[in-house]
């Protein structure tokens, strides 16, 4: 009997597994997750050509955006000297700080006088001394608007916002152009008896009716920004004075609340915030003990959060009567603070107490927050050994 030989089975060569992020959808989640920061997808898109085409994709970019919600917070816009120059100064630490080269604010033949009155999603508003108008300008795309005030309103705080998300839901702010915003206008009448207000939408391109509400002392927000709570625009009135609040919704309504009883001890020492519950709230410093004081108000009602101690921070440094701190910039998105001092500029991050120095100075001014996505595509090298770039006005 002839015994047949069984063949062998051939060896098939082993295919090695898959890695995760052959997966285009896995690789996009993961993508997705990276810090805000300027510097992550740059670094992304370097790794390869697939990564960078993943990086690029502006429907990527879109859900980033809308992923992280709020951008980061690059620097500030700051009057330079005592002449009409402004400066941006970054805050951001290498890899992820902005710097340097000039950009410039295009300007009328002749020239201009611009003063900055409002930052907000990406958009710095200016309102020009020499005719009533407004200029509304994205420093990253260099593109601006103009806007000409009403007759009213010749002597007038402003505020700015990006509107886009009244027509698409998931529009995040921080990549917002000029392709619709609002602007709000606030001054006081004859005698300081009533405050007067007016809205305007770019969409419509029109102002609406000029509302009013009685107020008892005057309107006075020369360097103070605006803080945006919830649809709601908030100023303070004068130095030491109350808050005005303007519902930019279908009410509109221009209403005074009363500020708790606490206090004043100089001009800017008081600053309206956005506390974590989307509410009103209110920072005073103390001139002596320099504590930092968070207050929720509801109405007329405050209640007075645990003090935070200021001076063991900053005594180290200098005796604590020599320090005299002012609050010269406030950021709502951020929750961050800044604190001029005789020894320095203080970042000061509310919901954590950090402290960062931005550098020394004793120059009085006021310190606009500047915040935006910040693309690899965007024309600001990453790189810079300067700490400021300098607006061309």
């Amino acid at each position: 009997m002839v015994r047949r030989r069984r063949l062998a089975s051939p060896v098939l060569p082993v295919t090695a597994p898959a890695s995760p992020l052959d997966d285009d959808d896995l690789l996009l989640e993961i993508l997705l997750r990276l810090p805000p920061q300027p510097s992550s997808l740059l670094r992304a898109s370097v790794v390869c050509n697939r990564w960078r085409r993943l990086v690029s994709d502006p429907g990527f970019l879109r859900r980033f955006r809308a992923h992280h919600r709020k951008p980061p917070l690059l620097g500030f816009i700051s009057l330079h000297g005592y002449g009409p120059r402004y400066c941006f100064t970054p805050t951001l630490d290498p890899p992820d700080r902005i710097p340097a080269p000039c950009f410039s604010l295009t300007q009328r033949p002749g020239g201009e006088c611009l003063a900055l009155v409002d930052c907000r999603h990406g958009l710095a508003l200016f309102l020009n001394k020499k005719q009533p108008e407004a200029v509304v300008w994205n420093p990253i795309s260099g593109r601006q608007c103009r806007v000409a005030l009403p007759p009213e309103f010749d002597n007038t705080v402003a505020a700015v916002l990006c509107a886009a998300g009244d027509d698409d839901p998931t529009h995040a702010h921080g990549d917002c152009d000029l392709s619709s915003f609002k602007l709000a206008l606030v001054r006081s009448g004859q005698g300081h008896t009533r405050a007067f207000a007016c809205l305007y939408k770019s969409k419509s391109a029109a102002w609406g009716n000029i509302i009013s509400t009685t107020i008892t002392d005057s309107l006075s927000n020369w360097g103070r920004g605006t803080v945006l709570i919830r649809n709601t625009f908030c100023w303070m009135i004068s130095a030491e004075g109350d808050i005005l609040q303007l519902d930019f919704d279908d009410a509109r309504k221009l209403v005074v609340i009363e500020k708790p009883l606490y206090r004043h001890t100089g001009y800017f020492s008081s600053e309206i915030i956005r506390t974590e519950e989307t509410s009103l709230g209110l920072i005073v410093l103390t001139e002596l003990s320099m504590l930092l004081w968070l207050i929720r108000m509801r109405l007329a009602h405050g209640s007075l959060r645990k003090p935070f101690e200021l001076a063991s921070h900053l005594s180290p440094r200098a005796p604590v009567e020599d320090i005299c701190p002012l609050i010269q910039g406030y950021d709502e998105d951020q929750n961050v603070i800044f604190l001029r001092t005789s020894i320095g500029l203080f970042m000061i991050q509310l919901d954590s107490m950090r402290f960062k120095e931005i550098f020394g100075t004793n120059f009085i001014t006021s310190y606009f927050p500047y915040t935006s996505y910040y693309a690899s595509g965007n024309s600001w090298p990453l790189h810079s050994k300067s700490n400021k770039v300098y607006l061309s006005f």
